[in-house]
Order: structure tokens, then C-alpha cells, then sequence
């Protein structure tokens, strides 16, 4: 139960993230001049999106379903080769800080084994 509370608090924590970025370029484009605004309305769209997705998967985690794991383990492999091209574009602690929150997201949530496994309600492999 407590690596469950800990992957659904971890996804939870990266979709917080994602809507606070959302929001910042959203504040930004309304103060600034945009000279693409379709791409930034689109990535605005991707973030909320991705945070709603990781919520709703970081709930499933908690309640000890099957459908929450995939979903959170495929956005940390992503995470995890953003994090390679930040370190290899200069941005080393930005890049470990995003790898290290990324494997430990992604760990969690496989170690997070669900309640039941098969559809007969039993625990057995």
C-alpha cells in the first residue's frame, strides 16, 4: 500500500508540474508577443493533457488498478530521454533533477503491484 500512496503521489507531484507549466506559457503569451501562437496553444493543450493523463493514472495507482501503471511508466521513459537532452544541451541539473525524478516515478509505479491480478478477483500468479 505505501509504494502505491508513494507512485500516485510522485504522478501526482509531475502533474502538477505540467499544469503549472501550462499555465506559465499560458500567462506569457497573454504578456508577451507570440510569434507562433498556434504551436504554444498546442503545447498548452499537450501539458494539460499529460498532467489530466498522469492524474487520472496516479488515481488508478492508488485505488490499486491495473491502468494506472502503463501510462505513468511510458511518461517517465519520455521524461527520461528529455532529461539525456538537457544534460547534453548544458543543462546538467536541470537534466539529473528530471532523470532522477523520472526513474524513481517510473520504479515506483511498477513496484506498484495492483490488488488484483486476472479477472477473478484472486491475488494469485
Amino acid at each position: 500500500m505505501r509504494v502505491r500512496k508513494l507512485a500516485a503521489a510522485f504522478a501526482n507531484l509531475e502533474a502538477l508540474f505540467l499544469l503549472s507549466l501550462a499555465a506559465y506559457l499560458f500567462i506569457r503569451t497573454l504578456t508577451s508577443e507570440v510569434e507562433e501562437l498556434d504551436a504554444v496553444i498546442a503545447e498548452i493543450i499537450f501539458l494539460v493533457a499529460g498532467a489530466s493523463g498522469l492524474f487520472f493514472a496516479g488515481r488508478g495507482i492508488l485505488r490499486g488498478k491495473r491502468y494506472g501503471r502503463g501510462p505513468i511508466v511510458m511518461a517517465n521513459l519520455i521524461a527520461l530521454g528529455v532529461a539525456y537532452y538537457m544534460i547534453d544541451g548544458g543543462r546538467l541539473s536541470w537534466g539529473i533533477t528530471l532523470g532522477a525524478v523520472a526513474i524513481a516515478t517510473a520504479g515506483l509505479a511498477i513496484a506498484a503491484i495492483p490488488r488484483q491480478i486476472g479477472g477473478s478477483g484472486s491475488a494469485s500468479l
